[in-house]
């Protein structure tokens, strides 16, 4: 087993581990009774119905609740009573005030129930009771402005000694001509920290063993789909992501995919960045062409069956992010973020839409109510006591207050969870049918905010944050230079699609905000993925080169081309000598099909005597190496052909000479036998000397 798979096989390992450890897998759980707000009173009370949940005018009140015995002594003269406080509240600050003050403040209340319980309770022990107010003896007045909110206590008894309480809300509507605050609900759909397996086009083994257990009755994703079915019209933003995973995994996960996939038909579905990649990370790496790619691979692979605009980043963490972090928004032309939830410090709550500055300029925020998000997601977080019935008219009263802060204009609020939520269906069942049913509050699907004009609202970001669980930025950036090696090796071959497939699965999967809670695993993560993207980038090479004798001015070399991939590569041999006493002439670029290989002829110039060293090496047409380098010597000699020319011309010369020297030679000697046979017995006498010319008649001479 090679080192990258001993690496990738411990990440995979530990994301499995990671699936299973982190409490996001059990099943959502019944509040079982709390220990009262007041430790010093042995009874808690937990308050299990309100009927009806807004009161009219003409209708009794009924409330049931639970009283349980947490002290050691028994109690001997149980009861209940029930008060109401009879002004109403107005500020949201307020309603946490009565919700929080326990056994103070009562004095300007009444009982106005009460039920006595066969006693006594002995320690340990719980017992309902119900208390009933007539209509007659509700006692608030009915004007048409005298709708909101009201406390209400059911407070346990000992004879006439209070031994345990419970605070909530009684919602009071004389008139139904209120007006409406809408609430969009958005929850996200992500995944468990998760892996593909070596060469991205599966998930890993761990991955599937983690999103079967996730899945299964009693787990978060199951019991996550099973809340979004509560009601069309609260919105998904979805990793697609997770789908192709749960779609590839187990027969539970794949009936899971396909069951949340025919339930997202009836909802507003926005499809999140492939794998939910952290952008805080990315952004602090100034990497968002990561983030860019993310999106683009949603868009291309989509949700199965619907059409899931893309456009929307979901910030990480549990605090607002950083100015850098939001300007990923714009950068990769994204339509907005959604932040953390946030308490505003403005007298009347603003809308979820505002305008936030950012490093790159305004960006688009959505900003979920912080005390709505906690109530729909984790009440036991605002009242240790809360039931479901609690939560109801904690969240009625939040809205009522909200709605009349400005009658004339009501602010869109958003509820969004976060990406670990573990929901309780019944709460969630309970509160969105409460919004249904109260005249104040306009369940809105989340269309109708998503796809509203910009703000007016503006909103602050925090100028530098940065979370030390997120991804190091060396990583981050390890990763995308990886894959721009692949892509540009993918750019010699004529399918790039072949050899980069997988390849952006790899390199995001690390990415995604889930790794948060596993940096170990997340690491290792990183440095498998690296390794085999950096594994496709091989397998195109130059055959070991001999050293070479170059004795002539012009002369070719021939160097063999090997391709090993799957498809063919068309590249460009670059011979480089390291010192200019040898050229190399121009070399055009070489198909060479896939495993195979060729010969390309090197046209080589000798210039002067040298030992040099050339490398030589295979690259993409625009110069990107695509193959290891090779080096050779070459002992250079041009001397050596000039030197054998001048040879070869001087013997050519001599050899000429020679030939002349004998051509002449022969043809003296016979001239020179034709005159010794004319002038035999004859004298011989020069002019010059006064001897006749031997042309003259003898006959002539002896006249003379």
């Amino acid at each position: 087993m090679s080192a990258r798979s001993r690496v990738l096989g411990a990440a995979l390992a530990l994301v499995g581990a990671v699936a299973l450890a982190v409490p996001v897998t059990g099943a959502a759980a019944t509040p079982s009774p709390s220990p009262s707000p007041d430790p010093d009173l042995p009874v808690s009370v937990q308050v299990t119905e309100i009927s009806p949940s807004v009161l009219r005018p003409g209708e009794d009140l009924h409330v049931r609740a639970t009283l349980r015995n947490d002290g050691d002594e028994a109690i001997e003269k149980p009861g209940a009573a029930l008060r109401i406080s009879r002004f109403r509240i107005s500020v949201r600050a307020d309603l946490e005030t009565w919700a929080s003050a326990g056994t103070s403040g009562l004095s300007r209340t009444r009982q106005d129930a009460r039920s006595p319980v066969p006693g006594p309770l002995l320690p340990g022990a719980s017992v309902p009771v119900e208390l009933t107010v007539p209509a007659a003896d509700v006692d608030l007045l009915e004007g048409a402005d005298t709708w909101g909110p009201r406390g209400l206590v059911v407070e346990a008894l000992d004879g006439a000694a209070r031994v345990g309480i419970q605070r909530t809300f009684l919602l009071w509507l004389p008139s139904d001509d209120v007006p409406s605050t809408p609430v969009s609900v958005l929850v996200p759909v992500v995944g468990p920290p998760s892996a593909p397996a070596p060469g991205g086009t599966a998930p890993g083994a761990a991955t599937v063993a983690g999103l079967d257990e996730l899945t299964r009755p009693g787990g978060r994703l199951r019991e996550l789909a099973a809340a979004v079915a509560v009601a069309p019209q609260i919105g998904v933003a979805v990793d697609p992501a997770l789908l192709a995973a749960a779609s590839a995994g187990s027969t539970g996960t794949q009936a899971w995919a396909t069951g949340l996939t025919d339930e997202l038909r009836d909802h507003d579905v926005v499809a999140l960045p492939w794998s939910d990649p952290d952008i805080a990370a990315v952004a602090h790496a100034d990497r968002p062409d990561l983030v860019r790619l993310a999106l683009e691979r949603s868009a291309q692979t989509g949700v199965p069956g619907l059409s899931a605009p893309s456009g929307l980043l979901w910030a990480p963490g549990a605090g607002l992010p950083d100015e850098t972090t939001a300007a990923v928004t714009s950068q990769v032309d994204a339509d907005a973020i959604v932040l953390p939830p946030t308490t505003s410090d403005e007298s009347d709550t603003p809308g979820a839409a505002r305008r936030v500055e950012t490093t790159d300029g305004p960006v688009t925020a959505y900003g979920p109510d912080a005390m709505l998000t906690r109530l729909f997601t984790a009440p036991q977080g605002v009242d240790a006591g809360a039931t479901t019935a609690t939560t109801v008219q904690r969240a009625l009263a939040e809205l009522a207050v909200v709605t009349r802060e400005d009658e004339t204009e009501q602010p869109h609020l958003l509820i969004a969870p976060g990406r670990s939520w573990d929901p309780d269906v019944a709460n969630v069942t309970a509160l969105t049918s409460a919004f249904t049913d109260a005249p104040w509050v306009r369940l809105a699907p989340t269309a109708t905010l998503l796809d509203a004009d910009a703000p007016d609202a503006r909103g602050d970001l925090p100028t530098n944050a940065v979370n030390p669980d997120e991804l190091a930025p060396s990583s981050v950036r390890a990763l995308a230079d990886a894959r721009g090696r692949a892509v540009a090796f993918a750019g010699v071959t004529s399918e790039p699609a072949v050899l980069l497939e997988g390849v952006d699965v790899e390199v995001l999967a690390p990415l995604s905000v889930a790794w948060r809670v596993a940096p170990v695993g997340r690491d290792a993560l990183v440095s498998s993925a690296i390794a085999d993207v950096d594994a496709r980038t091989a397998g195109l090479s130059i055959a070991p080169v001999s050293d070479l004798l170059v004795t002539a001015a012009d002369s070719p070399m021939s160097i063999v081309v090997r391709n090993e991939l799957t498809v063919p590569a068309t590249v460009l041999v670059a011979v480089t000598p390291r010192k200019a006493c040898l050229e190399v002439g121009a070399i055009d670029p070489v198909v060479v099909e896939a495993q195979t290989e060729t010969n390309v002829r090197v046209p080589l110039h000798a210039r002067a005597n040298c030992s040099v060293v050339v490398s030589a090496q295979l690259t993409a047409t625009d110069g990107l190496p695509v193959s290891p380098s090779v080096r050779f010597t070459a002992q250079v000699a041009p001397t050596i052909e000039s030197i054998g020319t001048i040879v070869v011309g001087i013997l050519l010369a001599i050899g000429l000479v020679l030939g002349i020297v004998r051509t002449v030679r022969r043809g003296q000697s016979a001239r020179r036998g034709a005159r010794t046979e004319a002038e035999a017995g004859t004298s011989t006498s020069l002019p010059v000397l006064g001897g006749a010319a031997p042309d003259d008649d003898t006959a002539e001479q002896e006249t003379r």
